[in-house]
């Protein structure tokens, strides 16, 4: 901030959470032409927005020109994040998207905790810049990758490419002209993510459940590395180690998540004879229960100026609990809607993402005027009011999910 003449720590929040406003946008672009194009295909132009977003941060001279690409390097990201879900859904067996689904997830909840610690180091030894360069170098080689390894995995566009194809090899006589109108085909598109969003209730509910925990990700991703300068004097390098928490919380549900989640819902398929996608859902209420309990135990233990290590371990308990409501909602869209994972995921996204970029911007107000202690204290009552909807969802996800007033034409 001090490159760009600036000491207002709101400010320095919203250039962290100003990247969720893309996502928010993302999705009323992307899915629609994701299930139109492929989910595969809409990766390449995310590729090229978002290493034009890293270049033009990374040599910006003016902090609003810094902000806007921030976001537009949000809406190219969020590419990535809404056509993994759909990907695994094209490709895995509902029996095993347990394990993949947390296994692909494992770069977006992951990456923030290293990323900070790398960019600590990186700061401390050459420049902030280099933060924004040395991505933009990883992802050119991905890019690179992709191209070569990547193939379509949507059913429809897949089919529609090798229907296509014979229709080439036909002679002129024998060709059918397809009757599919892409404009209309467009236009539903577009409109699905609204339709969830709006006529099927169980969307934004488990939609406002994610988006709460989510947030609260941003929260500490926003203030944790000044928090420790400003109470434990760590240096830039150091502040980054404050993440560690939050990284070993993430691994940890990755880990035990994955094993779980297909597992229970096996059991209680045998057990009921059924296959209900309410069965993704239980492992909420472990995040439910530990949510509150990590911003307790982080905010206090900040508050008295115990050692550093407790209110890292307080975040990692936050992580878990992050973690353990977000992927549970995840599992149970794509398996709810499967081939319309893009825009269900796309739906929510929406709602997590208004949510991730307003309530970041209200930590530091918070800590300054309730402190650490209460500034948290809020944030687990909070998450402790939200309990009721992973409740409601439980008891009668199924019954709002099938009922017809609330299953719209897609």
């Amino acid at each position: 901030m001090a490159d760009f003449h600036s000491t207002n720590g709101s400010i320095a929040s919203l250039t962290i959470s100003i990247y969720t406003i893309g996502y928010c946008l993302g999705p009323l672009l992307i899915a629609p032409i994701s299930e139109l194009y492929g989910h595969v295909t809409v990766l390449y132009p995310g590729y090229i927005g978002f290493m034009l977003a890293l270049a033009v941060c990374g040599s910006s001279k003016s902090l609003p020109l810094f902000v806007v690409f921030r976001a537009i390097m949000g809406l190219a990201a969020i590419t990535f994040v809404l056509m993994g879900p759909a990907i695994v859904a094209d490709l895995i067996p509902r029996e095993q998207r347990g394990l993949a689904l947390s296994i692909m997830s494992t770069g977006p909840v992951v990456g923030p905790t290293i990323g900070p610690i790398i960019g600590g180091y990186i700061v401390e030894s050459i420049s902030w810049r280099w933060i924004f360069y040395s991505t933009l170098i990883a992802f050119g080689v991905l890019f690179s990758l992709s191209l070569i390894i990547l193939k379509e995995t949507y059913a429809s566009v897949v089919l529609s490419r090798k229907q296509n194809k014979d229709r080439e090899d036909l002679p002129t006589s024998r060709k059918i002209t397809n009757p599919g109108n892409p404009r209309e085909t467009l236009q539903a598109a577009w409109n699905r993510p609204f339709k969830m969003l709006f006529l099927s209730p169980i969307v934004p509910f488990v939609g406002f459940y994610s988006a709460l925990s989510n947030a609260y990700g941003m929260v500490c991703f926003a203030t944790l590395g000044t928090v420790f300068q400003d109470n434990y004097s760590f240096a830039p390098g150091e502040s980054g180690l404050a993440y560690l928490g939050l990284m070993f919380g993430f691994l940890f549900s990755q880990l035990t998540f994955a094993r779980f989640s297909d597992r229970y819902m096996l059991k209680m398929e045998a057990k009921n004879n059924n296959k209900r996608p309410e069965y993704r859902l239980p492992p909420m209420f472990i995040g439910a229960f530990l949510l509150p309990i990590g911003f307790f135990w982080y905010g206090w233990s900040l508050e008295y100026h115990t050692h550093w290590i407790v209110p890292i371990l307080g975040s990692m308990v936050i992580a878990v609990g992050i973690l353990f409501s977000y992927l549970p909602v995840q599992m149970y869209l794509v398996d709810t809607y499967t081939i319309y994972a893009a825009s269900a995921t796309g739906a929510c996204t929406i709602i997590r993402s208004i949510c991730s970029t307003l309530i970041p911007l209200s930590a530091n107000p918070l800590y300054d005027h309730l402190g650490y202690g209460w500034g948290n204290s809020v944030l687990a009552f909070i998450a402790i009011g939200f309990v009721p909807i992973a409740l409601l969802v439980l008891r009668y996800g199924e019954r709002i999910r099938t009922n017809p007033r609330f299953q719209p034409k897609l």
